[in-house]
């Protein structure tokens, strides 16, 4: 069984983490470890937004990194992923169809009423267009 475990980098993901760790040990599953660092689209001459895509993308690898050292500590391998781009949501998705994996674990921030559905969820998204199986952590 291989299992894509998709993290942000909120408080929540470690308990996010930790299922998919237990859930990974119980299976004897492949686990890989994917944050996704946003990218800011192009706003013109008002922001360096270079400047600003690379603090994210350096920030969602550290985030990353603790992930893997949390694994090896639960003795669990995991392969880490960090993607950057505009949809978190397409990037998971698309890891999941190219590395051909059985489950997806993702937490909800649980945003409810008008901002649901003004914004959209990462884990709505991923849950009608993913190839396989996820697995949603409240």
């Amino acid at each position: 069984m291989r299992i894509l475990v998709a993290l942000d980098q909120s408080p929540f993901a470690t308990k996010v983490l930790e299922k998919a760790l237990l859930l990974a040990k119980h299976q004897t599953a492949a686990l890989t470890i994917m944050t996704v660092a946003e990218d800011f689209m192009d706003i013109g001459d008002y922001m360096d937004t270079t400047a600003v895509t690379d603090k994210l993308f350096q920030a969602a690898k550290k985030a990353a990194e603790g992930y893997a050292a949390k694994a090896k500590a639960a003795e669990v391998e995991a392969s880490v992923v960090v993607e950057q781009g505009v949809s978190p949501a397409n990037l998971i998705i698309s890891q999941a169809e190219s590395g051909k994996f059985d489950l997806i674990v993702m937490g909800h921030q649980g945003k409810s009423g008008l901002s649901r559905f003004l914004i959209g969820s990462v884990a709505s998204r991923v849950v009608s267009h993913a190839p396989c199986s996820v697995l949603v952590i409240r």
